[in-house]
C-alpha cells in the first residue's frame, strides 16, 4: 500500500510540475570534459578547413581526445600526413576539433555551408587534437 502512495505521489509531482521536471531530471548530453566538435554556420563558407597531421609525426602518432583537453583518456591515434577536416577549436586556440576517416575517399558531409550550428554526428571519425600537430592545407 506504500509503494502505491508513492507511485500516486511521483505521479502527482510530474503533473503539477508539468514539462519543467523533465530538464531537471536529464543528464547532460557530453559530461566528464567530452566536448563535440560544432560545425558553425559561417554565411556561404564550408564549416571545415582542409588540413593533415604533421609530418613529423610520421614515426609516430598523434593522439585524438573526446574532448578539448589533454588531460583526457585519448580514443584513436592519427599518424603523420593523415587528412583531416578542421571544424572546431577551443577557446585558447590549442585545441583543434577534427573530423576524418581513415578510408580514402570518403564522404565526411562536412565540405558543403551548413544553416544553424550544429555537433557533428558522423558518419566520420571525430575528435580533438593539439593545433601544434596540424598543418592547414586549404580553407
Amino acid at each position: 500500500m506504500l509503494k502505491t502512495h508513492k507511485m500516486a505521489a511521483a505521479a502527482a509531482l510530474l503533473c503539477v510540475a508539468g514539462p519543467l521536471a523533465v530538464p531537471l531530471m536529464a543528464q547532460p548530453q557530453y559530461a566528464g570534459g567530452n566536448r563535440p566538435v560544432t560545425l558553425r554556420a559561417m554565411d556561404d563558407l564550408d564549416p571545415c578547413s582542409v588540413g593533415k597531421v604533421a609530418d613529423q609525426w610520421s614515426e609516430g602518432a598523434v593522439m585524438v581526445f573526446p574532448g578539448d583537453s589533454t588531460d583526457l583518456d585519448a580514443v584513436d591515434h592519427l599518424p603523420g600526413g593523415t587528412k583531416v577536416w578542421l571544424c572546431d577549436s577551443n577557446e585558447a586556440g590549442d585545441m583543434v576539433g577534427i573530423v576524418y576517416s581513415l578510408e580514402p575517399g570518403t564522404d565526411c558531409g562536412v565540405s558543403t555551408p551548413v544553416s544553424a550550428d550544429r555537433d557533428y554526428l558522423g558518419p566520420c571519425s571525430w575528435g580533438w587534437v593539439k593545433s601544434q600537430w596540424i598543418e592547414v592545407e586549404a580553407g
